[in-house]
């Protein structure tokens, strides 16, 4: 069987300047610990790509976890236009064109379907009570919980925001 190759992002320590690979976050956007600890200095930084999932709103949370997914499909739609939109260009058959128009609304119609229900079973999945749990595990530590925030920011409609006011330690 083939093993999937880890993908590995340089980061450089802000403290020492020394460069080493980080394999805990992918290329962009991702969600989990934005914490990183330095293998030389051994001084904790935080990555400013990396967000913490109890700061976010669900909406944010779903948009960044699946932003490759749904960029990937959007991308490849895109193309598919092109090449059909092309094909009928050359050949100026105006009734392949307006199947075409008919087969793009479905195909839109679907997407924004499918993108709904992914997203309803996402936020109703164990894996992302395990998130949120993890999460407000890490900000329970006010040290760490202020440098994220000042960091990140905070969601209004998060899950710490809520809970923040919830415990009545949020300002009004």
């Amino acid at each position: 069987m083939a093993k999937k190759m880890k993908d590995y992002q340089i980061f450089k320590c802000p403290f020492c300047g020394s460069e080493y690979f980080d394999d805990t976050a992918r290329k962009g956007k991702s969600i989990g610990n934005p914490s990183i600890k330095c293998p030389y200095c051994k001084q904790v930084a935080y990555r400013k790509n990396v967000y913490e999932p109890a700061l976010l709103d669900e909406n944010r949370h779903f948009d960044i976890r699946f932003s490759s997914l749904y960029s990937n499909f959007r991308t490849g739609m895109i193309c598919l236009y092109a090449v059909f939109l092309f094909f009928i260009l050359i050949t100026k058959d105006f009734a392949l064109a307006m199947s075409f128009i008919v087969a793009a609304a479905v195909i839109f119609a679907l997407y924004i379907i499918i993108r709904v229900v992914h997203k309803k079973n996402y936020l109703e999945s164990p894996e992302y009570e395990v998130e949120i749990t993890r999460s407000l595990t890490r900000l329970s530590d006010v040290n760490y919980a202020i440098r994220v925030i000042k960091n990140q920011g905070i969601d209004e409609t998060s899950v710490y925001y809520y809970q923040l006011h919830q415990n009545g330690n949020g300002e009004s």
